[in-house]
């Protein structure tokens, strides 16, 4: 009995670490998808907007990998980087606390 537990432990454990793996499938396409996607969610000096159901499937496909990547200084000079965390939570938690998403990272301790 205590060994199957151990056995079902391992596994969750693999799965888990195989989830945070980055995706090596980003492309300019991706990235710029994931932006026309979600920038309406995104945007500088109004409020938050909910992503549409397009920005989420997109950003799933690779855990906001491709996005975040995108996510360097000039990003915050048109986009409110803060808004990203809004869009996370809206997408299911891609991304967990503490996790750098390029210069923001996902409020929460890790």
């Amino acid at each position: 009995m205590m060994m199957k537990i151990y056995a079902i432990m391992f596994v969750l454990l693999v799965a888990t670490t195989m989830s945070f793996q980055p995706y090596k499938g980003c492309s300019q396409t991706k990235g710029y998808e994931d932006m026309v996607y979600c920038a309406r969610s995104l945007r500088l000096n109004s409020p938050f907007i909910p992503p549409i159901p397009q920005c989420c499937q997109n950003l799933k496909m690779d855990n906001m990998f491709c996005l975040c990547e995108a996510v360097i200084p000039i990003f915050a000079q048109n986009f409110d980087v803060n808004k990203l965390g809004l869009v996370n939570h809206a997408c299911g938690d891609l991304l967990g606390p503490g996790f750098h998403c390029g210069i923001y990272t996902i409020p929460g301790s890790a």
